[in-house]
């Protein structure tokens, strides 16, 4: 029996406007040995017909739905993952999509370092239908550099080897790593896997404006944990590392008081740079971006 080389594993929740943009991103894809694995967690729109009538359009793919209760996008990867018999799973957001070489590129640079287990290459930053920056992930690759550093993969960009997936344990379905749950794996797979970085432009991040301010203040709440979490278990507690976690802290702060700041939520961009400082008092970046705080203050109250 022949398997194929990728599958492609989609989560979908409420996403009937753009799936079909996804779907398209693989069909065309250049390289053709892959399945599509759709997830529908439990939507309530129109995601699990659009899915169907897709593949009814074009029956020539290999393609697996599954239709389940929502779980969260960690469970719903989850059963994707454990649908798949691919060699490597490749993850896209129902939101994203893929230049058509990309599943080609990626299958060159696993062939051309054979020990690679996972990979991640670079996406543009759509918003509003817009590029509007080039995100370029890495270069970090152990567990210490992604603890201490921070995260720097991105799920739709990301090709893992199965059986690597399995050996980790696959992703978190815990609440408290909710919509982190990428980071946390990463971690995981840190300790077992060799990563590699493809730099090239090969997908798309699309932004989505939805609840921003309540979304991006969890996502930091629950980074939070996922660090916690993981340094709880660090054997070397010296003072050393406990600085670097409230460097990394610190930096988190910040990056959440800038999406405050751009959403004229001044007052909680305020807060949260006063604890960035106390974590961290030697940030320059910190200190630019009170700066900006007191500058939009000063230009409301002028």
């Amino acid at each position: 029996m022949n398997f194929p080389f990728y599958s492609v594993v989609i989560p979908a929740y409420n996403a009937g406007k753009f799936i079909g943009n996804a779907l398209d991103s693989v069909r065309s894809q250049v390289f053709q040995n892959y399945e599509i694995i759709i997830v529908n967690d439990g939507s309530q729109d129109d995601t699990l017909e659009r899915v169907k009538n897709y593949f009814i359009g074009y029956p020539y793919l290999s393609q697996k739905i599954i239709n389940q209760n929502n779980k969260g996008i960690g469970g719903a990867r989850n059963s994707g993952i454990n649908a798949a018999v691919g060699e490597f799973v490749a993850f896209l957001d129902a939101d994203d999509w893929w230049r058509k070489d990309k599943l080609l590129k990626v299958k060159r640079c696993l062939d051309q370092k054979g020990s690679i287990d996972l990979i991640c290459h670079n996406e543009e930053f759509v918003e509003k239908g817009e590029v509007s920056k080039r995100l370029k992930y890495g270069p970090y690759k152990t567990y210490k550099e992604l603890l201490f550093k921070g995260n720097c993969l991105s799920t739709s960009a990301t090709v893992v080897r199965r059986e690597k997936l399995f050996e980790a344990g696959l992703f978190s379905e815990n609440l408290d790593f909710n919509g982190v749950e990428d980071y946390e794996l990463w971690l995981r797979l840190a300790k077992i896997c060799e990563i590699e970085y493809l730099n090239e432009m090969l997908g798309v991040y699309n932004f989505s404006e939805g609840s921003i301010t309540r979304n991006i203040a969890e996502h930091m709440r629950h980074s939070f944990n996922v660090i916690d979490y993981h340094y709880s278990q660090w054997p070397d507690k010296k003072f050393f590392y406990q600085g670097q976690i409230n460097r990394r802290k610190a930096e988190l702060m910040r990056a959440t008081a800038l999406v405050f700041l751009k959403t004229n939520h001044k007052i909680s961009a305020g807060r949260l740079l006063s604890d960035s400082f106390r974590l961290n008092p030697f940030s320059i970046k910190t200190w630019i971006s009170a700066a900006a705080v007191l500058i939009k203050r000063g230009r409301k109250s002028g």
